[in-house]
C-alpha cells in the first residue's frame, strides 16, 4: 500500500513539473525544474517505489500533456493575437474606473450627437414649416460706463444746443438749456439693446429687420441710465429687402437695397459715417471679381456702389403740391481690393466716393413768415457754420440752419499685412473735402466773411484680430484725427469723439478683449480739442461690455 501511495503521489508531482517546465518564462528556470524531476524518479526507481518503465511511462505522459497543453496556448494566442490583456484589477478600482470611463463616455456620446444634430438638423424639416427654417435671429448688448472730462479753459455760455434751440423755438424759450456743458465733468452710465431678424424669402431675397433703443438720434442707440426704472425707447432701426444674386461661375456680384439698412459704403472708420448711422432709400453694388485664383477664390476684386437717399421729405404749396425742395443725399463709390504676396497673406483696399447733400442748406425766411422753417436740420451736433433763418420781428424766436452746401470727396485705403498667427496689422488713412462751400454764398446768408475750413483726415493702426470670437483674443488700436467744422455735415460724424461734431481734432486709442465667444470687454480713450472755435477740449473715457448673438 505504501508503494501505490509513492506511486499516485509522485505521478501527478512529474506531471505539475513538466508543465511549469513549459510555462517558464525564461531558460533558467527550465533547467532546474527539469533537473529537479529527473533527480525525483531517479530516486523512487533506486528505492524500489517504482520501477524504471514506470519511471519511463510517467515521464512520456507529462511530456504529452505539456506538448498538448503548449499546443492549446499557441492555438488560442494566435485567435488572440489583437487582444489586450488587462491585469487583475481589485473589485474597489473597477468600479471607480467604471464610474469616470462612463462619465466621460456619456459627455463625448452627447456631444457628438448634439453636433451631428445640428449639421443634419434632425427631426426639423419634417416637424417645423420651411419659413422657421429660413429666419435666423442676431443681437447685441451693451453696457457702457463713460467718463466726460473737460478742460479748465474751455469757454463758457458759447456754445448753443441747437437741437434744443430749434426744438423750443429761440434762445430765450430753451434757457439754460440752449447752452452745451462745457464745464462740468460728467460720469455717465449707458445701456444699448439690438435685435434683429434675417429672413431668406428665396431667389437670393432677404428681408433684413431689427429693432433698437435709445433716443431719434441718427448716429446712436445708446439709452442713459438713471430714469428711476423708466422702460426704455424701443424703435425700428433697420427694415430693408435685400437682392444678392451671384453669378454661377462666382466671377460677379450684385448687391440691391430697399428701405432702411446699413451703411452700403466702405469705410476705414467714422470721419464722415459714425458707425451707428442706417441709410433710407436705395442702393447698388455690382462686384466684379477677377483673375481667379484657381482654387474658386477672386484674387482681386473691383466694386461700384451707388444710392439716392431722402434725408427730409418736404410737400410745400406753390399753387400746387409737389416736393422739389425735399433734401436728398446722392452717393457714389469706386473701389478695389488687392490681395497680393505669397499665399495672398497681405491685402490692399482702396475707395473713392462722392457724397452729394441736395438742398440741405437753410433759406431766410420772409419777415414773420415760417414759410422756410423746413430748411433747418432736424438733427445737429456742433461744429458747422450756422445761421439764424427765423426773420421774426419777435427778439426771442430763433431758428437756426446750415449756412454752406456739402458735397464731399472721400478717399480712404486700408493696408491689411498679415502679423503672427491669426493676429493682424492695419495701416488705414482717410481723408474727406468739402468742394460745394461757397465763401459768398455764405457771406450773402450770414453777413460775416468766413473762411473756408473743409478738410479733414485720420490715420491709423489696429493690431491684432480683426473679430473676437473667442477669450484671450485682442485687439488694440491708435488714430490721430483732424475733422474741420464744415468738411463734413456734422450730423453725421462719429458721436463720441470731441462728444460729437466737427471742428475737433485729437486721437483715439482702444484696447477690445474677448472674454468668450460672444461676450467681450472694450476700453477706449478719445482726446480732442476745438480747432477754430472757442476753447473747448474733451477727454472721453469708455468702458464697454459687450455680448452678442
Amino acid at each position: 500500500m505504501m508503494k501505490r501511495a509513492w506511486v499516485w503521489s509522485a505521478a501527478p508531482l512529474a506531471a505539475l513539473l513538466m508543465v511549469g517546465t513549459v510555462q517558464a518564462d525564461n531558460q533558467q528556470s527550465a533547467e532546474e525544474l527539469r533537473n529537479t524531476l529527473v533527480n525525483l524518479l531517479e530516486t523512487l526507481v533506486q528505492k524500489g517505489i517504482i520501477t524504471r518503465e514506470q519511471a519511463n511511462a510517467m515521464v512520456a505522459d507529462a511530456q504529452a500533456k505539456a506538448q498538448a497543453e503548449a499546443a492549446k496556448r499557441s492555438a488560442q494566442e494566435v485567435a488572440e493575437k489583437d487582444a489586450v490583456r488587462v491585469p487583475y484589477v481589485p473589485q474597489t478600482v473597477r468600479e471607480e474606473l467604471g464610474k469616470e470611463i462612463g462619465a466621460q463616455l456619456r459627455e463625448q456620446v452627447t456631444r457628438d450627437v448634439i453636433t451631428q444634430a445640428k449639421e443634419e438638423r434632425w427631426g426639423v424639416p419634417g416637424a417645423l414649416p420651411d419659413w422657421v427654417n429660413a429666419i435666423q435671429f442676431f443681437g447685441d448688448v451693451r453696457v457702457r460706463g463713460e467718463e466726460d472730462n473737460y478742460a479748465k479753459n474751455n469757454a463758457t455760455d458759447t456754445y448753443l444746443n441747437y437741437n434744443t434751440v430749434n426744438a423750443d423755438g429761440g434762445i430765450d424759450k430753451a434757457g439754460l438749456n440752449a447752452l452745451l456743458n462745457t464745464t462740468a465733468d460728467r460720469t455717465l452710465m449707458f445701456g444699448r439693446l439690438r435685435f434683429g431678424v434675417d429672413a431668406r424669402l428665396g431667389n437670393d431675397f432677404t428681408a433684413d429687420v431689427r429693432l433698437a433703443s435709445g433716443s431719434t438720434s441718427p448716429v446712436s442707440a445708446n439709452q442713459e441710465l438713471g430714469t428711476y426704472g423708466e422702460r426704455w425707447f424701443i424703435g425700428v432701426d433697420r427694415a430693408a429687402l435685400l437682392w444678392n444674386p451671384y453669378f454661377a461661375d462666382g466671377s460677379q456680384e450684385l448687391d440691391l437695397r430697399f428701405g432702411r439698412f446699413a451703411n452700403p459704403f466702405v469705410t476705414y472708420n467714422e470721419l464722415v459715417w459714425d458707425v451707428d448711422v442706417d441709410f433710407e432709400g436705395l442702393s447698388a453694388t455690382y462686384a466684379l471679381h477677377l483673375f481667379d485664383d484657381g482654387y474658386g477664390s477672386p484674387s482681386r476684386t473691383v466694386f461700384f456702389t451707388a444710392g439716392a437717399f431722402p434725408l427730409q421729405s418736404v410737400g410745400q404749396y406753390n399753387s400746387v403740391w409737389s416736393s422739389v425742395d425735399s433734401k436728398w443725399l446722392y452717393a457714389a463709390q469706386l473701389g478695389g481690393e488687392l490681395p497680393y504676396g505669397d499665399n495672398d497673406e497681405h491685402r490692399v483696399r482702396l475707395t473713392a466716393a462722392f457724397f452729394d447733400f441736395v438742398n440741405i442748406s437753410g433759406v431766410i425766411n420772409p419777415p414773420n413768415s415760417t414759410i422756410e422753417d423746413f430748411t433747418a436740420p432736424t438733427y445737429m451736433q456742433k461744429g458747422n457754420t450756422v445761421f439764424d433763418i427765423a426773420n421774426s420781428s419777435d427778439p426771442t424766436v430763433n431758428l437756426f440752419a446750415l449756412a454752406g452746401k456739402y458735397r464731399e470727396a472721400n478717399v480712404n485705403v486700408l493696408w491689411d499685412v498679415a502679423g503672427w498667427g491669426e493676429n493682424r496689422v492695419l495701416l488705414g488713412a482717410d481723408y474727406v473735402k468739402n468742394l460745394a462751400w461757397k465763401e459768398q454764398e455764405v457771406y450773402e446768408l450770414t453777413g460775416q466773411m468766413i473762411r473756408p475750413r473743409t478738410v479733414g483726415w485720420e490715420v491709423g493702426v489696429d493690431v491684432g484680430r480683426t473679430t473676437l470670437t473667442a477669450a484671450g483674443q485682442w485687439r488694440a488700436y491708435l488714430s490721430y484725427k483732424t475733422l474741420q467744422r464744415d468738411a463734413v455735415v456734422d450730423a453725421f460724424t462719429d458721436s463720441d469723439f470731441h462728444l460729437g461734431g466737427t471742428d475737433a481734432r485729437g486721437y483715439i486709442v482702444g484696447f477690445d478683449l474677448g472674454l468668450s465667444k460672444g461676450a467681450g470687454l472694450r476700453v477706449r480713450y478719445l482726446s480732442a480739442n476745438a480747432i477754430d472755435g472757442p476753447p473747448l477740449g474733451i477727454d472721453v473715457l469708455q468702458l464697454d461690455l459687450l455680448g452678442q448673438f
